[in-house]
C-alpha cells in the first residue's frame, strides 16, 4: 500500500505502509533519503521535543542507501513489556539502531492501515510505538533489505505484545542481590515490565550505593548470615518493611539470585502467601541425592564420613562397575565433581570433598553414582500450571573429566564447562524423548510453575562426539550410523534439576538465540502473572536465528591472573599480522572477562574451581554450525597463548 508524502515539496514522491503478518499488530513505514525535504526537518523541529519518535526520526535522518523503518499499530492494548522490539529485534541482520517509543504498561491505541496511509509523516510519527534503521550498501539494495527486515519482523514479533486490560505496578522483594553480572539482567527487565525492585541484603552491599538508585526503588539493610530460622526472619524482616507504609511499601513478591538462599526464599514466600514453588520441591532438586531417587535406575549411594566409604567399599566394593562418580549432594558449578576408574581413585578422590574449604559450602554428603556415557544436554524449562510454556535443548559439550576432547590431556580433568551448542544436533526423536521425560521428572518433583534448569545424558543416543569430517580437528556430535536415527532405542538419564534459570550467560544466549528472557519470566513467575509469562515464551518463529556457541575457557593452572582485558585482546586486529589473523569480532555478539588482574586462583587439581573462568565469548554463525565451533577454537586457542597458558 503506497500514500502521498504530504511533507515533501515534490508531490510525485511517494512513500510506502506495509502491513505485516497479523500475529504482529503492526504496519511497517519505510522513510528513505528521498522522503526527507528541509520543510519536513523544520517541521518536526518546531513540534515537541517529547515525542520519542520525531527525535529519533531527526537524530536518525535518512542518509543514501539508509532507511528508518517506523513502525505503528494495528491493534489496541497496553504494553507487556517496554523494550519489547529491542529484545526480539537484538543481532538482526542490516539493522544498526533499534527503539521502542513506548513506556511500560502504556495504553496503545490502533487505528487502521487506511487512516495510517492518509496522514503526514509529522502526523504519523506521534502514533509509532517504534523504529529500526536499516544500513543499506546502495540505494539499489535498500528495497531488498527492507523487505528482509519485514520479514524478520514477521518472524520475531509475531506474539501478542499487547495486553487487553491494565497492567498495575507490582512490587518485588529482590533477596540476596549477589554479583551486578548476575542480578543486572533481571534489573533492566524489571523497568520494562513496570515492576519495582526493594533490595535486601548486608548493609555493605554494592546495591546500598546511591549510584544504582535507579535500577531498585530502596535498598534495606539485612543481615545475610544463613542460620536455621532465616526464613522466618525474612519474612519478619517483609512484614515489618510493609508495616511502615502499608500503602505505599505493598509487597506482592520475593526472588533471589543467590542460590544457596532459594530453599530459604520458597519457605519464606509460602509464610507471606506470595507465589512460589513447593519448598519441599525445591529443596528435593538441591539435593542430587533426592533428586536421584525420582528416576533411580543405577547405583547410587551417599556417604558422609570415611567409616561410611570404608564400610560401603567392603560390603558393595567387588559389585562395583566403574567409572563411578563422585560430587557433593549439594553443589555447584561442577565443583568437586570427580570421574573414578577404580577402588584406588575412589579412596583418593572422596576425602578431599571432606576439606573444610568444601564442607562449608557444600556440607558433607557426597554422592557416588554410575558414570553414563552419551551426550550431555542444558534444557531449560518453562511451566505454567504444569504445562510446557517454553522448552529449549543446548548441546553440553565434553569436558576434560568426561575424557572425551581432543585437549583432556592437558586440560585438568575435571567437569568444568566447556561450551554449549544452541539448537541442540540431535534428531528430532531424541529431543522429543527429553522434553517428554523431563517434564515428567519436573512434574513428579512437583514443579508447575517455574524455570528449571536441567542437565541430563541421553544413554543409546543415534549420536556421539567425534571428530567431524573434514573439520581440521573440531569435535562435534555425529550420527553413529544413519540407521541410528530412527532404530537406536534412547534413554533420558538425568542428572539434576536446577529450580532457577541457568547461568547469567546462558540465560542471554537463550535470549538472543530464541527472543526468551528467563529474566523476564522468573520476576513475572514470582507475581504469578501467568498471561504475560505465556506472551514472552514465544520464540522466534523458525527457533534459533542462528547456530551459537556459548564458550568458556577456564584456568587450568593456580596463581595470580595478570592478563587484563584478554576479551579486548583477543578480539582484536594483530596490526603487524592483518593478513594472518582472522577477523573474530563479526562473530561474537557478547564476551566479558571473569578475571581481573591481580585475582587469585586457586589450582583446578584441588576441585575446588568456583570463579575458575578467564572469560565467556557468544560466537554466532548464520552460516553452519561448524563455523561457530571452528571460531569458538580459534578464540580459546587465542586465549591460551594470550594468557601464557594460564
Amino acid at each position: 500500500m503506497r500514500a502521498d508524502l504530504k511533507d515533501n515539496n515534490d508531490a510525485a514522491e511517494k512513500w510506502a505502509l506495509n502491513k505485516l503478518a497479523d500475529e504482529t499488530g503492526t504496519a511497517a513505514i519505510d522513510i528513505c533519503p528521498n522522503h526527507v525535504s528541509k520543510d519536513l526537518i523544520k517541521d518536526l523541529n518546531e513540534r515537541s521535543a517529547s515525542w520519542d519518535a520525531i527525535r529519533f526520526l531527526l537524530d536518525n535522518l535518512p542518509e543514501t542507501g539508509s532507511i528508518v523503518k517506523l513502525l505503528v499499530p494495528l491493534q489496541t492494548g497496553y504494553i507487556i513489556q517496554s523494550d519489547f522490539l529491542e529484545r526480539r529485534m537484538v543481532d538482526c541482520p542490516y539493522v544498526v539502531k533499534i527503539q521502542c517509543f513506548v513506556a511500560p504498561s502504556q495504553y496503545i491505541r490502533s487505528s487502521t492501515t487506511e487512516a495510517f496511509s492518509s496522514m503526514s509523516i509529522s502526523n504519523l510519527l506521534p502514533h509509532c510505538y517504534g523504529a529500526v534503521v536499516i544500513k543499506a550498501d546502495s540505494p539499489s539494495s535498500a528495497a531488498t533489505k527492507s523487505a528482509s527486515i519485514d520479514a524478520e519482523l514477521e518472524k520475531r514479533i509475531a506474539f501478542p505484545w499487547l495486553a487487553p486490560g491494565p497492567i498495575p505496578r507490582k512490587r518485588l522483594a529482590l533477596v540476596g542481590a549477589g554479583s551486578f553480572p548476575k542480578v543486572q539482567g533481571y534489573l533492566l527487565a524489571a523497568i520494562s515490565l513496570n515492576i519495582s525492585l526493594v533490595a535486601f541484603d548486608d548493609a555493605s552491599h554494592w546495591m546500598s550505593d546511591d549510584t544504582y538508585g535507579h535500577l531498585r526503588e530502596e535498598f534495606v539493610p539485612l543481615n545475610m548470615d544463613v542460620t536455621e530460622d532465616m526464613a522466618q526472619y525474612i519474612a519478619r524482616s517483609l512484614q515489618e518493611y510493609q508495616k511502615s507504609s502499608p500503602e505505599r511499601k505493598r509487597i506482592d513478591g520475593i526472588i533471589s539470585v543467590d542460590e544457596h538462599l532459594h530453599s530459604i526464599i520458597a519457605v519464606a514466600a509460602t509464610h507471606l502467601g506470595f507465589n512460589t514453588s513447593p519448598p519441599e520441591s525445591v529443596s528435593l532438586a538441591q539435593n542430587k541425592f533426592r533428586t536421584r531417587q525420582l528416576d533411580n535406575n543405577v547405583f547410587c549411594r551417599l556417604v558422609r564420613t570415611p567409616e561410611e566409604l570404608e564400610k560401603l567399599i567392603s560390603e558393595d566394593g567387588q559389585h562395583f562397575s566403574y567409572p563411578l562418580i563422585v560430587k557433593p549432594s549439594k553443589g555447584w558449578s561442577s565443583e568437586g565433581v570427580w570421574k573414578v576408574a577404580n577402588e584406588q581413585e575412589l579412596r583418593e578422590k572422596v576425602p578431599l570433598l571432606w576439606r573444610d574449604s568444601f564442607t562449608a559450602w557444600h556440607g558433607r554428603d557426597i554422592v557416588i553414582e554410575t558414570y553414563i556415557d552419551g551426550p550431555e544436554v542444558d534444557a531449560n524449562m518453562v511451566l505454567v500450571d504444569g504445562e510446557i510454556a517454553f522448552f529449549e535443548v543446548n548441546d553440553d559439550f565434553p569436558s576434560a573429566g568426561d575424557g572425551i576432547a581432543l585437549e583432556a590431556n592437558t586440560r585438568v580433568p575435571n567437569f568444568v564447562e566447556t561450551s554449549n551448542m544452541l539448537p541442540s544436533f540431535l534428531p528430532p526423536f531424541e529431543l522429543a524423548s527429553l522434553r517428554q521425560r523431563l517434564h515428567e521428572l519436573a512434574l513428579a518433583a512437583g514443579f508447575r510453575n517455574a524455570v528449571l534448569h536441567i542437565e541430563a545424558k541421553l544413554r543409546n543416543s543415534s549420536c556421539h562426539y567425534a571428530l567431524a569430517p573434514d573439520s581440521g580437528g573440531l569435535i562435534d556430535l555425529q550420527l553413529k550410523t544413519p540407521a541410528a536415527t530412527t532404530t537406536t532405542p534412547n534413554d533420558v538419564f538425568l542428572l539434576e534439576i536446577n529450580p532457577r534459570a541457568p547461568g547469567w550467560q546462558e540465560v542471554d544466549a537463550t535470549a538472543r538465540a530464541y527472543g526468551v528472557s528467563y529474566y523476564s519470566i522468573i520476576l513475572l513467575n514470582a507475581l504469578a502473572d501467568k498471561d504475560r509469562i505465556l506472551a514472552l515464551s514465544r520464540p522466534f518463529q523458525g527457533g534459533s536465528q542462528y547456530n551459537m556457541q556459548l564458550l568458556f575457557v577456564s584456568a587450568q593452572k593456580g596463581g595470580i591472573y595478570k592478563s587484563g582485558d584478554i576479551c579486548t585482546k583477543v578480539l582484536q586486529q594483530d596490526p603487524q599480522n592483518p593478513s594472518q589473523e582472522e577477523q573474530l569480532g563479526p562473530h561474537v555478539v557478547q564476551c566479558a572477562n571473569l578475571m581481573e588482574d591481580g585475582e587469585e586462583v586457586l589450582d583446578p587439581r584441588t576441585g575446588q574451581v568456583y570463579g575458575n573462568f578467564i572469560a565467556f565469548f557468544l560466537v554466532i554463525s548464520r552460516e553452519s554450525r561448524k563455523e561457530a565451533i571452528r571460531i569458538g577454537q580459534e578464540i580459546e586457542r587465542r586465549v591460551r597463548q594470550l594468557t601464557d597458558g594460564f
